[in-house]
């Protein structure tokens, strides 16, 4: 029996994997906890007998923004309008809570449900990705940066963050770096965790394109996985990075928007958190 829509809890994880590894998605099982502890009102499903077949979660950050991701249908249950059902109530979830500005990643298979539900495109966002052994240290400036489990970001650096992105993502940050891998230097730092199918590079904000080489660097001498990185193609450094460091381009998407336009600096961004989470 179809349920109404509800709240997932950690015991809905293992379902709600199917239909990220049926769609081809990289989260883990850790990815999936992470946003249901970070947002447990904002996780939200439809089961079949208990079997998840529909999710859509809901990420605030305060006021100013939520992001929806992990929308996702089990192929045998799509077409019956459960994915539309769910953003409208994560809509109405985020209207309730006075939240302004509602953002995601979409495809193009799924741009034409945003775009009727409100959402406007903002800019393209690619996922690039690297099967191939191959160092990445291509002179001393991009030596001395090393990479460490379980450090958090500094303060400064945080705050920094919280301009970069356009408002405060601490708790986020603070999550994914007790979980992943984190690399620090003067103007930025880089975090990096464990994928489903490859790791995953990102989030990664730096102030001089010195900086973010050796950040990225620090991470990517891990050469024997496969990895993925999601970019901003408008900073072009981060292109020229990607290209260099023996990465290529697999799929585009659409960044998009619900509400006013946020200020931030998407020079700084050299990789996201991940089409779930900005």
């Amino acid at each position: 029996m179809i349920s109404p829509i509800r709240d997932m809890v950690p015991d809905d994880i293992r379902s709600a994997m199917e239909l990220s590894a049926a769609a081809n998605w990289n989260q883990t099982e850790e990815d999936w906890l992470r946003i249901v502890r970070l947002a447990p009102r904002g996780c939200r499903c439809i089961d079949d007998s208990g079997h998840i077949v529909a999710t859509t979660t809901l990420l605030p950050f305060g006021t100013e923004l939520a992001w929806i991701g992990m929308v996702l249908t089990r192929p045998e249950y799509r077409r019956q309008g459960f994915a539309r059902r769910l953003l409208e109530d994560a809509i109405a979830s985020a209207e309730r809570l006075g939240i302004r500005t509602i953002k995601l990643d979409a495809t193009d298979e799924g741009r034409p449900l945003y775009q009727a539900l409100g959402f406007v495109a903002e800019q393209t966002i690619e996922r690039w990705g690297r099967d191939r052994d191959q160092s990445v240290v291509r002179d001393k400036q991009e030596s001395g940066c090393s990479k460490t489990s379980g450090v958090q970001i500094p303060d400064y650096l945080l705050s920094e963050d919280a301009a970069v992105f356009g408002v405060s993502r601490t708790e986020l940050l603070k999550a994914l770096s007790e979980s992943g891998q984190c690399s620090i230097a003067a103007s930025g730092y880089a975090l990096s965790r464990t994928g489903r199918a490859a790791r995953y590079l990102g989030p990664c904000i730096a102030g001089s394109i010195v900086d973010a080489r050796r950040l990225l660097a620090a991470h990517l001498q891990e050469s024997k996985v496969r990895w993925c990185w999601d970019l901003l193609p408008g900073n072009k450094e981060a292109l020229h990075s990607a290209e260099e460091y023996g990465f290529t381009r697999q799929r585009v998407l659409w960044r998009m928007r619900r509400g006013k336009a946020l200020q931030n600096n998407n020079s700084m961004v050299y990789a996201i958190a991940g089409f779930e989470l900005g």
